[in-house]
């Protein structure tokens, strides 16, 4: 750890500052420091040639760096040897005498040009060495602290390399980040002298066991002020990150979620275990909600906490004090891993999970239809309706939030809420995880992608049974996605929902609305109140659709069966013509033999 921190065999000294004396002969390069070194030197004493290297002790020094100072030679054959020095040079001090211009001149002649050569080199080596090794995602100079996703990354380091040894960083988890970042194993009195070290500049940094969390954040802080920031992405990279502090991606096992536009991506058992396990183990008082200082610690070694974001922050239930109950913290890893599974595995990894059996993929839903049945444990449901139809109260009291409260905050964004509702499936699943996501309906009337649409397990059309016009464009809507999601070989159940029943329907509402679904194909509008909570079952009959993808598919005509039809009729037409003809020259033949 010493070499590898670069704190050398000092047990903390930090690297002396190379400054490197040049100039032309007589100018005073070794008289200027004999006479910083020693008090008592007088100018007329012997002065040797060259001196060798001269180090300022730390304590000379405001910031407490000690120096090393390097007399150079003026003689034409020691050339090379000048120049070696001023490549490795921290610092360079060029002397000249005011009084001799030629000395002067030499300046803008040899020396300055010579450091513009150097400098050339130097300046390439410097601008890959920045863009390889940047400071920026690891460091705040303001604040002159480690920044969050660099803390986050040290953390999962330090977790990693300490829990086989009830995470206290001893000499064993050490040498372990040792071999891992390719450093020679320490020795005892090395790792006596870094802990004394850190304990003497933080004084948490250090127990009775080893090196706590806070020292070893302190030593990487520590590296980034001396320079040494290659040392500290050395470490990051060897355990997986990339420049932007995200898991690299060999370390994400893409081809575990790869899918087609109808298949969708769950968590396994195996993985939802061990989500609740973590849960348990939080949850010390047992009351069912896991408060948010506690999920802030389960993304401790996460880039950072994914539910603070849209659009998880507020997809789920929460308790009084803003927790989350286990249902509602499972809620929000299905979502997660739906919409994002790449993001969720790289939680899942980060918290020590194995990402080879966290997810599975679910079966394309085009099979599901051909076997009538679906095996789903986390439903998606799109929710289409015109403005001010109840998809967002909906969305609300489905979260248990009071049916007006606009926490979209008047935003186009599409929204997400997330539970757990009971099922009757017949697998045997007494609750599944259902997702709905409100669909914003388009100025320019453009519907989501068919890629979008192929993630749709049921839709629901609502309107405000209030009014006709709500109606009519939820009809429209139902239409329109129906239509585009048959052409695209994507179909799915349907269901219509007449919101606001609280309020006085339109005239002919009912026998309306129930003709028209009928006519379809699909089961009646459902009466819903989002203002009183009468929800008629809603949820549950989603479930139910799901789990027969074959039932409630609209029966309207698409444009390749409105295609095919013209097509054959086309070609009846001409059947009929080559009919007519072939009996025309059968007549014609007949008649000329005869």
């Amino acid at each position: 750890m010493m070499k590898m921190i670069g704190l050398g065999g000092s047990y903390g000294s930090p690297k002396p500052v190379r400054i490197v004396v040049v100039g032309e002969k007589g100018t005073g390069k070794t008289s200027l420091i004999m006479a910083a070194s020693n008090k008592s030197f007088q100018p007329h004493q012997n002065i040797p040639p060259v001196l060798p290297y001269t180090t300022f002790p730390r304590e000379w020094f405001c910031d407490a760096v000690p120096a090393t100072i390097i007399d150079t030679s003026s003689k034409p054959e020691d050339r090379e040897k000048v120049v070696k020095e001023l490549k490795e040079a921290d610092a360079i001090v060029l002397t000249f005498v005011i009084d001799r211009p030629e000395t002067l001149d030499r300046l803008s002649e040899y020396w300055l040009p010579l450091f513009g050569q150097l400098e050339a080199r130097g300046v390439f080596w410097y601008a890959q060495h920045a863009v390889i090794n940047p400071i920026g995602p690891i460091y705040d100079r303001e604040t002159r602290s480690l920044k969050p996703r660099c803390v986050a990354a040290l953390t999962r380091v330090y977790l990693l390399s300490t829990r086989d040894h009830d995470y206290h960083l001893n000499e064993a988890g050490l040498n372990n980040i040792q071999a891992r970042c390719g450093y020679e194993s320490l020795t005892p009195s090395q790792i006596r002298g870094l802990i004394s070290f850190v304990q003497e500049r933080s004084p948490l940094g250090v127990n009775e066991d080893g090196i706590t969390i806070e020292g070893f954040l302190f030593i990487y802080r520590y590296l980034v002020e001396q320079g040494r920031i290659r040392k500290v992405w050395n470490t990051l990279r060897k355990f997986g990150y990339n420049n932007e502090l995200r898991l690299a991606d060999d370390m994400i096992p893409y081809s575990s979620f790869k899918r087609m536009p109808d298949q969708s991506v769950e968590l396994t058992d195996e993985a939802i275990g061990f989500l609740r396990r973590i849960y348990k183990n939080l949850d010390v008082h047992g009351g069912n909600n896991l408060g948010l200082q506690m999920i802030g610690y389960i993304f401790q070694t996460s880039p950072e906490n994914p539910w603070n974001m849209a659009p998880y922050k507020d997809a789920a239930e929460k308790t009084d004090d803003g927790g989350l109950s286990l249902e509602a913290f499972l809620s929000l890893w299905s979502l997660l891993t739906l919409i994002d599974p790449a993001r969720s595995l790289e939680c899942l990894i980060c918290i020590s999970h194995p990402s080879s059996s966290a997810v599975r993929i679910t079966r394309r839903r085009a099979l599901d239809r051909k076997e009538q049945n679906s095996e789903r444990r986390v439903v998606q449901c799109f929710v289409f309706g015109p403005k001010n139809a109840g998809k967002s109260a909906l969305l609300n009291r489905f979260i248990g939030r009071p049916y007006d409260d606009d926490n979209n905050n008047g935003s186009n964004e599409e929204r997400y809420a997330v539970n757990m509702v009971e099922s009757n499936s017949v697998n045997g699943d007494t609750e599944k995880t259902l997702v709905l996501k409100e669909i914003q309906t388009q100025e320019d009337g453009l519907l989501p992608s068919n890629e979008a649409l192929g993630a749709c397990d049921v839709a629901i059309f609502v309107y405000d049974s209030s009014d006709e016009s709500s109606w009519k464009r939820a009809i429209d809507l139902l239409v329109e996605v129906a239509t585009a999601s048959e052409d695209a070989g994507l179909e799915f159940p349907c269901l219509v929902v007449a919101a606001k029943t609280d309020l006085d329907s339109f005239p002919e509402a009912i026998e309306e609305a129930a003709r028209a679904t009928q006519d379809i194909g699909i089961e009646v509008p459902i009466p819903i109140s989002s203002k009183l909570g009468d929800f008629n079952d809603l949820f549950q009959k989603i479930l139910t659709a799901a789990e027969h993808p074959h039932l409630g598919i609209p029966e309207i005509e698409s444009k390749k069966k409105r295609s095919r039809k013209l097509m054959k009729r086309s070609l009846m037409v001409v059947s009929r013509a080559v009919i007519v003809g072939l009996v025309s020259f059968r007549l014609y033949a007949a008649r000329k033999q005869s």
